[in-house]
This record gives C-alpha cells, structure tokens and sequence, in this order.
C-alpha cells in the first residue's frame, strides 16, 4: 500500500511538475506503453499532452501522433493547432462544413450519414458540388492524411469505426504512432451494434442484383442466408464468421444497389459484418426481433498510449478498451493551499426531492451568495441542466426580495464582465473544458447529481450479451450518507464487474462533479467548494460535511427564511411596544393573533 502523498501550493506544484515532465512521461512509455495520467484539473495534464506532442516527435520515438477529446472545443485549444509548427504537418480532423453544403446538399448529407452512406454521399453530392475544389471534406480520411505527423480528431470516431486509430496509421503512413486521449470519454462511450433481419434481407437482395464475380456474390450471399438463420448459439462459433473481405469499389456497388431498391429506408451494413466477424464471441446475441446484437468497441491495435483523465480508473480502462494502463499517480492527491471542501450528504438535492425542497436550499445559497459577492469575491454555481431555469429564477427573485439591484444571477452562457451589475453564472454538470472560470473563489453545487441504476448497469455490461450480464444495484448507507454500486449475487465476488461497478458508479457521479467544480481550480488554487453528494471524494477527503441544510446554515452563520422573518417580526413588536402602542393595536397591524405578539415580546 502506497502511503498519500499531498500536493498542496506553489512551490510543491511546481516542483511535481517539474519532476513529471513531458520527459517523464515519455520515459514511462517505453517501458509500460499504456499510461494513465490521472491529474486533477489544474494541475497540467493539457500542458503536459502539448509538450508530449511535441517531443514524441523531435526525440525520433514516434512518426505520428494521434490526440483525439471529447469536444471539438477542447481539441481547439491545443497548442500545435492553435499554432501549426511549419515543418510538420498538422491535420485537424472537422466535421463536415454544412454551411459550404448548403441546405438542400446538408439535407441529402444527413439522410446519407444517417445511413451509413457515406460512400455514396461523395459520389452523389461531393463530385458535382460547386464548392468542391475549396472544400476539405472529400479527401479528409484520405490522401489529406498522407504524411501527417499529428491529427486531431474527436472520440465520436471511435463510434463510428472501431479501425479509426489503424485508418490514420495506414493513411499517413506511419510505422510507430503514439495516441493520446485528453479525458476518459472514449471508455464511457457506448459501442455496442445492432444488424436488423430487415436490413440483412435488403442488403442480400442488393448483392444478388450486383454485377460482382459469381464467386464474391456467392460468398456473401451465403455469409448473409448463415447470419439470417443463425442462432445465438451459432453466432457465438469461434472459427465460423469471419467476413468475405469487401473492397470500396464492391461497397459502392452493393450500397449504390440497395440505395436504389429501397430507398430512405435502406441502411448499410457491410462495415458491420466486417466487424462482427472479429467481434468477442461471447457477447454475440440473435435478439427475440431476428437482429444480431454485438460489440465493437475501440481498436488500439498496439501502439503505445497516454490517457489524461482525473476521474476514471485502471480497472475501468481495462473493461472497456481491454488496456492494462499503468497508474504512476494514483496515491498523489492534489488540495489547493487553502481550499475548503464542504459537502451536504442529503438526499434533499437528488432529481426527485430537489424542486420541493428547492426554495430553502436556494434561500441558503443565495445568502452565502450574496455575502461573498459583497466580499469581493467571484462565485460559480452549479446546477443539473434541467434546474438551471428554475434556478436562476428563485435565486433572482431572492435578491429582488432583499432589496439587491446590483447583482444577478444568469446561465453561463450569458455571462459577461460588467461595469455597473455583478453577474453570477451557473454552469450545469456535464460541462468539461470549460476554462472562463479559472479565476473565480467559489463554487457552490445548488443541487446533487446522480444517475439511474439502469445507466449503471449499461455503462459497465453495454458490450455484453444479455445472457452474460451480471445484475448490479446502487445501494445507500448512512453516517455519512453513501452510494455504492454493487453486484447483488455473491459467486460474481471476484468477476470483473464486480471490480468496476463501484469505480464506474463514482466515476459517472462524482467524475462529472469534479469536472464541474474543477472550472474553478480547487486542486491548484485556494477556493472555497460546496458539493450536495452522496459519494466519498475521489483521492481527496472533505474538511467539512454536513447531513443537513440547517448543519450548513450553522456554520456559516446563515439563517432559514422562516428564522429571518421571525426575527423581522420581533423586531417590529418591540419597536411598537417601546412606543407605547398597545398589543390589540400591535395584532391588528400587523395582521396576526396578540398570541402571537405576547410570543415575540422581548
């Protein structure tokens, strides 16, 4: 067991990083291959991904590098694309330019995409485009690859094509690539196939109208009769279904074909027998509808690979892209010199409580607010997306209420420095890459975020078969208030789920908060934080935790809306009563019972 080490201001930082250079991490490299580099946000995982990029290739280890994330928004921000050095080439992978299309092609691109046609949309809209010779599109994933040295492209491609790494390799005619993927969502992706009885009978129908040899048509049509009637039982043969290799100019026939017969409703699944055919054989199903159900996840295809991700885990990584990542960081916890971590372990803040209990939590954070808006200081707040509305809504007509004009609260996106108002912006959980919030001291989570057990279960079980899955469940303890993820029979004890399914569970919860939270740089920068969770904190701990709102209230010296009027009310009597005004008169005032101002008499 490795004792925690603490990193925790300026100059520990500096030093760390200092001592886990681009160098390190090259180094580590060539003696794991696989390497996850699971920094806090802050800390310099982007800044490392550029300087590894830039050395892969000056030190002559790699030929290609390969940076694929999540967002094209993360992706712009990378150094080499924001300033392409002039004697590499640089390829940035970009969806297709819609505007440059125009409406009616756009139209005909997405009916194409949507079926997997994409051959057919170079041939039918791209060759007579009149905007072809200034358009990038056609030769993107071709000859535009040749000789690249570093492509960026989003992890949606590994949806889309399981071969994508092995695609860029080939066509930039590499020999020794390094891939890096900034965040962990490429093993959070779903990757499972579905071929439909529909869409085998049309495509079989097109290969027997085809003008390809009797031999390749006689062997696809007897692969596609075979998968029709197979079973689950026969699907799961190990030697039986590798697929007739399919070339371009064949798809293009074949697809042009059912294109033709069938229309809007004709769906190309030649690239999916090709995979199903190399698919895992146990995970292969014939579903109750006649449709063959597999995975086809991400192939790595060996080369050497750095994960930068803050929030995911070893054995994560080796369920879902089956690569062994070595973890050189795992006992480093990172803590802002002066950062204070509050938690709320309630249930007050979960999807099902939060609107009914939405006007004492807002009441309590729009106080807090509001103080440390009055301090000088710069406040973020968090909220699941469908509560942002509701929140900006309650929060304003608190500060109308209290007589503030000067500060409003608003969604991010429309937030700006003003002169004469103090905005305050809430962000929404599943924000990543998102750096305007750097500099802001706090960051308040108005409410929890949590998912479904149904999520769970499909995040870790989506590639298997249903006959093979193991049953999991998301179970709650108290002191503090917990959530665990579980398998709920006792022989899987030591399967693989079994080992992921509380790892996935924080990752999916606790992962997209630290995502949220980290907009303002805890682990690096002093700041103040209130979660609303009912999980531990990963590699970190909490300073302070609290089972209740009224807990939170206590210690920052805040009051319930029913306290403060009460308090407003007292005062009232008393300063009546100081005049001389009688208690009948007092009740009559005021509009209550002389009860109750006997009560609140001092």
């Amino acid at each position: 067991m490795v004792n925690t080490v603490i990193i925790s201001g300026a100059e520990s930082l500096a030093e760390f990083r200092f001592n886990n250079s681009a160098q390190a991490m090259l180094e580590m490299l060539t003696q794991h291959h696989y390497v996850l580099n699971d920094w806090m946000v802050g800390v310099g995982k982007s800044y490392q991904l550029d300087k590894l990029t830039t050395l892969a290739l000056e030190s002559g280890t790699y030929d290609c590098v390969i940076v694929s994330a999540p967002t094209r928004g993360i992706l712009e921000e990378r150094k080499h694309l924001q300033s392409p050095p002039a004697d590499v080439k640089v390829v940035n992978i970009q969806p297709r330019p819609s505007k440059l299309c125009g409406e009616t092609r756009d139209l005909s691109w997405k009916g194409y995409e949507h079926r997997n046609l994409g051959l057919l949309g170079k041939k039918h809209i791209c060759a007579l485009c009149p905007n072809k010779d200034k358009c990038f599109w056609p030769d993107q994933y071709g000859k535009n690859l040749n000789g690249a040295k570093i492509v960026y492209a989003a992890q949606s491609h590994f949806v889309r094509n399981p071969y994508f790494i092995q695609h860029i390799v080939t066509m930039a005619k590499a020999n020794n690539a390094l891939v890096i993927f900034d965040e962990a969502n490429v093993s959070l992706n779903h990757y499972s196939r579905t071929i439909s009885p529909i869409s085998i009978e049309q495509t079989l129908e097109a290969v027997q109208e085809s003008h390809l040899s009797d031999y390749i048509k006689g062997t696809l049509t007897h692969y596609l009769e075979c998968l029709r009637q197979a079973s689950t039982e026969e699907l799961r043969d190990i030697s039986a279904w590798r697929c007739p290799a399919i070339f371009p100019d064949q798809i293009t026939q074949i697809t042009s074909i059912g294109d033709r017969m069938f229309g809007d409703r004709f769906i190309n699944i030649l690239y999916d027998i090709q995979s199903f055919g190399v698919s895992e054989v146990e995970s292969r199903e014939k579903l109750a509808d006649g449709s063959i159900h597999f995975p086809a996840p991400p192939v790595n295809a060996g080369y050497d690979t750095v994960l930068y991700s803050g929030t995911t885990y070893p054995d994560i990584l080796k369920l879902k892209l089956d690569m062994d990542f070595y973890s050189p960081y795992s006992h480093i916890e990172f803590r802002g010199e002066s950062t204070i971590w509050h938690n709320i372990a309630s249930s007050i803040g979960t999807a099902t409580n939060f609107k009914k209990n939405s006007p004492q939590i807002l009441d309590t954070f729009a106080q807090l607010t509001l103080q440390r808006v009055k301090e000088g200081k710069r406040v973020l707040l968090v909220s699941k997306q469908k509560h942002v509305d509701h929140c900006v809504s309650l929060l304003n007509q608190y500060l109308v209420e209290e007589g503030v004009q000067d500060i409003r609260v608003v969604p991010a996106s429309d937030y700006a420095e003003c002169d004469n108002m103090t905005l305050v912006p809430i962000i929404h959980y599943g924000v990543i890459g998102i750096n305007q919030f750097e500099k802001f001291d706090c960051c308040y989570c108005l409410n929890s975020y949590y998912i479904t057990q149904n999520i769970l279960n499909n995040a870790i079980q989506d590639l298997r078969a249903e006959d093979e899955r193991i049953e999991v469940a998301i179970t709650t303890t108290d002191n503090p208030r917990r959530r665990h993820g579980i398998i709920t029979d006792q022989k899987y004890l030591y399967s693989d789920v079994a080992k992921v399914v509380n790892p996935m569970l924080q990752t999916l919860e606790m992962g997209v908060v630290i995502q949220a939270i980290g907009r303002v740089r805890p682990f690096t920068k002093s700041r103040e934080i209130i979660t609303f969770q009912n999980n531990d904190a990963p590699k970190s701990s909490y300073d302070h935790e609290y089972t209740n709102l009224d807990q939170l209230r206590k210690h920052f010296g805040l009051k319930s809306k029913q306290a403060r009027t009460s308090a407003n009310l007292s005062e009232q009597i008393n300063q009546m009563i100081a005049a001389g005004v009688k208690q009948q008169e007092i009740a009559s005032t005021l509009g209550i019972s002389t009860r109750t101002v006997r009560r609140h008499k001092a």
